[in-house]
């Protein structure tokens, strides 16, 4: 995108030695360099906030999918369902009987 040639390089110190002068350069670099510390060290507290965003979104996505699995489990536990289709039958079996008594109770009749 630039693209600077050792013409337009020159250029750029020669405008800043007359701007700043030949005494401030070497704190001008100093600050230069400082404010690209900043710019690293901000960049690099972004990146790791935004690795631990990541990172918390992932946990938060295991925790879910842990509670799922746990469901599932507790909807797939043999005992629950076996204990389920044995009060069925018992309730098949009451209600047969009942229809039992009641048609020797009409056949008395």
């Amino acid at each position: 995108m630039f693209s600077f040639g050792w013409s337009e390089i020159a250029l750029t110190v020669v405008v800043v030695i007359i701007v700043v002068g030949p005494k401030e350069i070497p704190n001008l670099l100093r600050q230069l360099g400082n404010i690209s510390k900043s710019i690293k060290k901000i960049s690099i507290e972004f990146k790791q906030s935004l690795n631990a965003l990541a990172k918390e979104n992932d946990l938060q996505d295991i925790k879910k999918s842990v509670s799922e699995i746990k469901n599932i489990k507790k909807d797939l536990d043999p005992k629950k369902v076996f204990k389920d289709e044995i009060s069925s039958i018992n309730h098949t079996i009451k209600s047969l009987e009942e229809d039992i008594v009641d048609t020797k109770t009409k056949d008395k009749k």
